[in-house]
């Protein structure tokens, strides 16, 4: 039985909260986010690591390309992030790939048709993961 694109997701989500509490972050992942949550604010994944806040909402692909997130969404993760103390982020994975890179939402850009588009290059100029864990365990900008 095929799996759908949906558990495919929340299989990327799992790995990645995984890894984050392998290395020592509290981490919650929403496993509802998205369906019928229209009413509920929270990210994909909060984790926290000695009163770092990540917020994040995540994304995964099957071949690189620019992604395309809802304004609504967005504007409830920054909504989360700040009521958090946190920093917003968008974790994208690229499937085959196996390398994480996230964006600052700070800085991107609303379409006309009411999404926000983090070009290719953004996303490869994110913060790869490991890279981002190490800053934050040595409590460093990122």
């Amino acid at each position: 039985m095929a799996s759908s694109p949906r558990v495919k997701g929340f299989a990327h989500e799992r790995e990645l909260a995984r890894r984050l509490w392998k290395e020592g972050f509290a981490v919650v992942r929403a496993p509802a986010s998205g369906a019928k949550t229209k009413r509920v604010i929270y990210p994909d994944i909060t984790a926290i690591y000695k009163k770092v806040v990540l917020v994040i909402e995540v994304k995964v692909f099957s071949k690189p390309r620019d992604a395309y997130i809802e304004e609504r969404k967005i504007r409830r993760l920054v909504e989360f992030a700040e009521r958090a103390g946190g920093k917003a982020l968008v974790a994208i994975k690229f499937i085959g790939s196996g390398e994480w890179r996230l964006v600052d939402v700070k800085g991107l850009e609303l379409t006309p048709s009411g999404y926000y588009r983090i070009p290719k290059s953004l996303i490869y100029g994110g913060i790869k993961l490991e890279e981002l864990i190490e800053r934050v365990k040595k409590g460093l900008e990122f």
